[in-house]
């Protein structure tokens, strides 16, 4: 079988409510651009206590192009996107969030930067947001991780974590063994390393929409976030010294 040109990652956790339309849309968006079988959408269930998978299957039914694969433990965000992207065999790979906050022809746009660029990142603070209010909560807690982000790992980036982000294969390929992080910091661990492997990165603006419902996003999970930057900025420093691309 011929390798896919695309491969796009699907991490999810109790997403029965919101998954359905996100694989639908991007499946329905990604045929009119790639010829059968030149792309592959694969969702990681880690933990699900719904029917996240009977939903999948439903729609995997109509869409051979969607693949499952599945943990009985809950993996966390990054620790899914990292099995995924490790059985992806697409020239270029990318993930998205479960709850379509980004939809397909946005995620395209991230796809065309990689013509130019190794890594493509969506940016929410210079796109548009179509709907949905964002909680005062959410967005002084964006603000302050951008500082934080900024002054403390040394990432330029506007928008670092924007669920969705692409690369060229061989980028992936160059970092995903120093990737550790598997909770919400596994995006600065991303970016972390790809810069210091010198990678180049793109920030695309995307029209993006806020989705509160079955939000997986805590307050109480933003010290553990900020603990592990420490543990990042460590090992990019480590990698440097042992003399790894930089």
């Amino acid at each position: 079988m011929p390798q896919p040109a695309l491969s796009i990652v699907v991490p999810a956790y109790n997403e029965e409510r919101r998954i359905r339309p996100t694989l639908e849309g991007y499946v329905g968006h990604f045929r009119g651009q790639y010829p059968h079988g030149a792309f592959e959408v694969i969702v990681v269930l880690n933990g699900c206590r719904d029917n996240t998978r009977g939903v999948v299957e439903a729609v995997m039914a109509g869409a051979p192009e969607v693949r499952l694969l599945e943990w009985k433990e809950p993996l966390g965000k990054g620790g899914a996107i990292l099995r995924g992207m490790a059985e992806a065999k697409g020239r270029l790979l990318a993930f998205v969030d479960a709850d379509n906050m980004v939809r397909a022809a946005e995620a395209e746009k991230l796809l065309d930067a990689l013509s130019t660029h190794d890594v493509a990142i969506g940016d929410r603070v210079l796109g548009t947001q179509l709907r949905g209010k964002q909680p005062f909560v959410r967005k002084l807690i964006s603000s302050t991780s951008r500082a934080w982000v900024r002054l403390f790992l040394g990432l330029p980036y506007r928008d670092t974590q924007c669920g969705a982000k692409a690369f060229r294969a061989e980028a992936w390929r160059a970092i995903e063994d120093e990737v550790v992080e598997t909770g919400w910091a596994f995006d600065l661990d991303v970016l972390a390393h790809a810069r210091q492997h010198g990678l180049t990165v793109a920030e695309v603006p995307v029209e993006w929409e806020h989705i509160a419902m079955d939000s997986k996003v805590k307050v109480s999970d933003l010290p553990k976030t900020y603990l592990s930057t420490f543990g990042i900025r460590g090992r990019v420093r480590k990698a440097a010294k042992a003399g790894r691309p930089a």
